[in-house]
């Protein structure tokens, strides 16, 4: 008896250690992404002084398109990095069965 509940809590110590890693994961992912998006919103301040100096309405629209585009992304995966957050540290067994099983042993 002792050994299945001792079985079951490393089990459970093993879920919250691999739900730890896939939010480490998934935040270094982020931190990756965020570094990317930094560098294209650079080249598009670029484009927006280049668009500015020329006073092209085309080329200044276009920079805009540009620019909404990649916000758009960006809410895209912030929305998937913050789903898959939660899924990640969800993952745990609930207590009940842990009781249920000390209650059984």
């Amino acid at each position: 008896a002792e050994d299945g509940i001792r079985d079951k809590n490393q089990a459970l110590n093993c879920l919250k250690m691999a739900s730890r890693i896939d939010a480490v994961s998934s935040r270094l992912e982020t931190a990756v992404r965020m570094n990317n998006l930094s560098t294209s919103m650079a080249g598009v301040v670029r484009g927006m002084s280049t668009g500015l100096q020329s006073m092209d309405v085309d080329k200044m629209a276009a920079t805009m398109d540009k620019f909404e585009s990649q916000f758009e992304d960006l809410d895209v995966r912030t929305q998937y990095m913050d789903d898959a957050m939660n899924s990640t540290t969800a993952s745990t067994t609930p207590a009940d069965q842990v009781d249920t099983l000390i209650q059984i042993v």
